[in-house]
């Protein structure tokens, strides 16, 4: 089982490492992009723009990066194929309502600045955190006696990720004035909902 884990930790290198070849800085970059609070303008520099290809990569990372730490989290109480079920179902699941809820509060407000704020919110906690969870899969695969420790250490992570991007988009939204009835439909649609749903797919495997 280690090998197996230890060589989908390198598919994860491997997506990461293509997506550095176009950018050397690219982790200083991300950090950049992590931290930043303020909305896109026209000081939006190049120094922090990623091109579409390179997210691809990082987006897909961050995909299997999470879908691999579910399956560490869940391979000890559930049998192979549930726990396969819980990692591909849940990284999938929050990936998708992630990418399609902003995207439906801009529509329908009609703010196309609001879409490129929460997209680059977006875009840059998913980069960054992807490459924590692979790190995070790496030691935990080699370290698999240290299970509760590192199971831990990924729900803190996902709580404080939460709380991160709760903080950024309100931030970002604010900043914008944008109306109280868009504000409380982003709040459930993009942050709330996923959440519900990844937490109900993986409490049905575990009961």
């Amino acid at each position: 089982m280690t090998t197996y884990l230890l060589f989908a930790v390198l598919l994860g290198f491997f997506l990461i490492g293509s997506a550095r070849i176009s950018y050397p800085n690219l982790f200083s970059m991300l950090l950049k992009n992590f931290i930043r609070l303020k909305p896109v303008d026209n000081s939006f520099g190049e120094d922090i723009r990623i091109r579409m290809g390179t997210s691809i990569l990082l987006n897909l990372n961050f995909i299997f990066s999470l879908g691999l730490t579910l399956f560490l989290l869940a391979k000890n109480n559930q049998d192979m194929g549930s726990a396969l079920i819980i990692a591909i179902g849940g990284a999938m699941t929050y990936f998708t309502i992630n990418q399609f809820g902003f995207r439906l509060i801009s529509a329908v407000s009609g703010e196309g600045q609001l879409i490129e704020n929460l997209s680059f919110i977006n875009s840059s906690l998913l980069n960054f955190g992807g490459i924590f969870l692979l790190m995070l899969a790496f030691i935990w695969s080699i370290n698999p006696d240290l299970n509760t420790l590192f199971s831990t250490v990924l729900i803190i992570f996902l709580i404080l990720f939460y709380i991160i991007r709760i903080f950024k988009g309100l931030n970002i939204t604010l900043r914008q004035k944008i109306s109280w009835y868009y504000l409380i439909l982003y709040l459930c649609t993009v942050e709330i909902l996923p959440v519900l749903v990844v937490s109900k797919i993986i409490w049905l495997e575990f009961k």
